[in-house]
């Protein structure tokens, strides 16, 4: 605990970094709003990016055998399947890969299934493919969502692909092996791809565990992966990340269209910190992800508390919250204006869903000091409509 207290409640200044979150709004504002974190990531990765650094030549590297090793290893460990070095693509981002695998797919193609609400670039990925998006709502069972098997067994035939994103963004959800196996059925019945951003897969919080997509790709071939250590160990800024097929065949095929696309893996620092995230910091990820839940146990406390009309999702996963407001009868761009006037950023709920107009998205991944104060603005926000 003494750990959690120092290192993941110590304020670092992110000011004067370029830093998207930070830099681009004014000094007095709480930003609670971009998927990455406002603490330091683990020490061993910075260790390890320093002693490069100190190499004074910076020039065209490449994934080496210890890259996909550890990749292999990590796989492994923490999720229970089996991939060898012709499974892993290595790549640049998460949502760049996304729109090229539908590229790559789209002749065969005439929709693309998505769950809402929903990472907002989702939507861009198919629309700037000039593919079709059939959106398949979750289920909101009292601040817990599910997935609509029955909507989903009438959208789906062969022309189409499921675009997962497990866990969940912005609901939180950790899909369970009964749910993702009722997908892989459906996908396999039809014979269509299912492409999973499984990249927020190491924050789980409150002890959950993650079943990843590739789990059933035994039962079917027509799977793929993407994953990142970008939300796990705080390195969005590295742009590194993995695609993960296991049919060899398929994942050849895509690299080489890949290739032609000029798309390509992450950079000389992003493929070291990597292989320093998961052969160093794994303790790291652990105390975080503790830290995490502690965090949201204090945001589900404070609205259950003071503002119970509030509605926190029964969350199990990532460090963003999906929080209902719509009981105010305020539309989403009103409330993320009036909030950044007293002084926090939240994202607009509607960006994930246009049924989603009093919702807001609320970033968790800081300090508990950091935490309160944005917590003590929501509540004075809350008040200026209530009392």
């Amino acid at each position: 605990m003494v750990f959690i207290v120092n290192r993941f409640n110590k304020k670092v200044s992110r000011k004067n970094t370029n830093c998207v979150k930070w830099d681009l709004l004014e000094d007095e504002i709480l930003p609670f709003s971009i998927a990455d974190s406002d603490y330091a990531t683990a020490a061993a990765i910075v260790k390890c990016l320093t002693e490069r650094a100190r190499h004074p030549v910076f020039g065209y590297t490449y994934p080496d055998d210890e890259y996909f090793d550890s990749i292999i290893r990590w796989t492994k460990r923490r999720y229970g399947y089996d991939i060898v070095k012709d499974n892993i693509i290595p790549a640049n981002g998460v949502v760049g890969s996304l729109y090229y695998a539908i590229k790559f797919l789209k002749d065969n193609v005439d929709g693309v299934i998505i769950q809402t609400p929903v990472y907002n670039p989702f939507y861009s990925v198919i629309l700037n493919n000039n593919v079709k998006i059939i959106e398949n709502p979750l289920i909101n069972n009292d601040n817990y969502y599910t997935i609509n098997f029955a909507l989903l067994a009438q959208q789906i035939d062969h022309k189409k692909i499921i675009l997962l994103c497990n866990p969940h963004n912005p609901t939180g959800r950790v899909f369970r092996y009964d749910e993702l196996k009722k997908i892989v059925e459906l996908a396999k019945k039809h014979d269509v791809f299912i492409l999973s951003d499984e990249i927020h897969c190491d924050i789980m919080l409150n002890n959950n565990k993650f079943t990843s997509l590739n789990t059933f790709s035994d039962m079917y071939n027509k799977i793929m992966v993407f994953n990142s250590v970008s939300k796990s160990f705080n390195l969005a800024g590295l742009k590194t990340s993995n695609i993960i097929i296991k049919d060899v065949d398929i994942a050849n095929d895509f690299q080489l269209f890949l290739k032609s696309n000029f798309f390509s893996y992450g950079n000389l620092f992003g493929l070291t910190a990597l292989k320093a995230a998961y052969n160093y910091a794994e303790e790291w990820l652990d105390l975080q992800n503790k830290h995490l839940s502690n965090n949201y146990e204090l945001l589900k406390k404070y609205f259950n508390t003071n503002y119970p009309k509030v509605g926190v999702t029964k969350q199990e996963a990532t460090y963003l919250a999906w929080l209902d407001l719509s009981f105010l009868g305020i539309p989403c761009h009103k409330m993320q204006e009036e909030l950044l006037q007293l002084g926090i950023m939240v994202n607009d709920g509607k960006r994930y869903s246009q049924h989603c107009n009093g919702f807001i998205r609320f970033n968790f991944a800081c300090s508990k000091e950091q935490l309160q104060k944005g917590l003590n603005i929501m509540g004075t926000f809350i008040d200026s409509y209530t009392k």
